[in-house]
């Protein structure tokens, strides 16, 4: 049974001056520690969905260190109301981290946060039915709002598609209103701005922002690739093009793994600043995702064998094999999105989350 973190935070023998005090005494330990913890995490194998376990800890991680200690204290305040907290945090929690200090434990869990969308896919199907969404975490390619102002498909072989003219971010009032990655950061960041709502609601809308501000700087969860034979309706974000035994959708989400070196770029290249009055318009990062699509990830190579075979009446493409040119510039790629996820996080939770009310450390059930 892991002690109430909050205890950590705010010990009652002390005011929170003191904690804070610690942390600048400490901060360059304890940042350290942290380091360590997020490389050690993003080694661990995980199944792919979105960008894979590896890269939504590294942008969470990456938040983590631009944001001040009362900006890390409401997230923290805020997770611990989330309903699923005790099986879903607390019993993953890796035993070595379990007694650990809490700069560490909060590292680990903003990160399962993170990706907790992606886990509650394998939730039983009540519990699937009630947390997972799997239209909120790409977009149609054809979908145009504000800064999207150039559509996401890539066509070969035929014309492109109608456009989608999205409705305003101010019509998205409700869930059923969301249906895409747009639409669902519209509905909870609301959700996670509003500090009058249910706190478990908040809590939910927190794993989702997390998660979802890095699925749209995935650039194959912008649009996808169409052509008049093999792809009539698409190649569902590069999920039907094969890559050796894997498919290329999954190979990009997966770009951050072994790369220990960005990663911990990344890391270090992280931290605290005043970040107050920045902006966020996740439709001009939605923008920049479909500009990488072409060249970068359906280069001329692909988009070659891709018309070779269209064109020829082949009933399927080959397995495709990625250069390692493709590869490192894939894993460049992939490192400067997943840090400008955790950098838009940051400016985001330090510019709209409302000060945390003083809650007391919800007991393990």
């Amino acid at each position: 049974m892991t002690r109430p973190i909050l205890a950590h935070f705010f010990p009652k023998t002390q005011p929170l001056i003191c904690a804070r005090s610690f942390i600048t005494k400490h901060g360059a330990s304890l940042r350290a520690l942290a380091l360590c913890l997020g490389v050690m995490q993003m080694l661990l194998p995980s199944p792919a969905a979105a960008w894979d376990e590896t890269g939504h800890r590294l942008s969470a991680s990456v938040a983590l260190r631009y944001l001040n200690f009362d900006t890390q204290r409401e997230l923290l305040t805020l997770l611990q109301q989330h309903p699923r907290y005790q099986q879903d945090f607390i019993d993953k929690m890796p035993s070595e981290l379990v007694d650990a200090p809490p700069e560490r434990q909060l590292s680990w869990l903003l990160g399962q946060a993170a990706y907790w969308p992606d886990i509650a896919r394998g939730f039983n199907d009540s519990e699937r039915e009630k947390y997972s969404r799997p239209s909120w975490h790409y977009i149609d390619g054809a979908w145009l709002r504000d800064s999207a102002k150039v559509q996401g498909n890539v066509y070969v072989n035929r014309p492109p598609a109608p456009e989608i003219l999205g409705l305003a971010g101010s019509a998205i009032t409700s869930e059923r209103d969301a249906d895409n990655v747009v639409t669902a950061l519209d509905y909870n960041t609301r959700i996670l701005a509003n500090d009058e709502a249910d706190a478990a609601q908040r809590a939910v809308a927190l794993c989702w922002v997390l998660h979802l501000i890095g699925d749209i700087h995935q650039p194959l969860h912008s649009g996808s690739l169409y052509s008049a034979e093999l792809f009539a309706t698409g190649d569902r974000g590069g999920n039907a093009i094969r890559i050796g035994e894997s498919n290329l959708h999954s190979v990009w989400d997966r770009a951050m793994r072994g790369a220990d070196r960005q990663s911990r770029s990344l890391l270090y290249a992280a931290t605290y600043e005043d970040l107050s009055g920045r902006e966020s318009d996740w439709t001009l990062w939605l923008a920049e995702s479909r500009e990488i699509l072409v060249p970068s990830v359906y280069n001329d190579a692909l988009l070659g064998a891709i018309r070779s075979a269209d064109s020829s009446g082949a009933e399927r493409l080959p397995s495709q094999v990625l250069s390692d040119d493709y590869v490192a510039e894939m894993v460049s790629i992939a490192s400067d999105r997943l840090g400008l996820a955790g950098l838009r996080l940051a400016i985001w939770f330090q510019n709209e989350l409302p000060a945390a009310a003083p809650i007391l450390s919800r007991e393990p059930d």
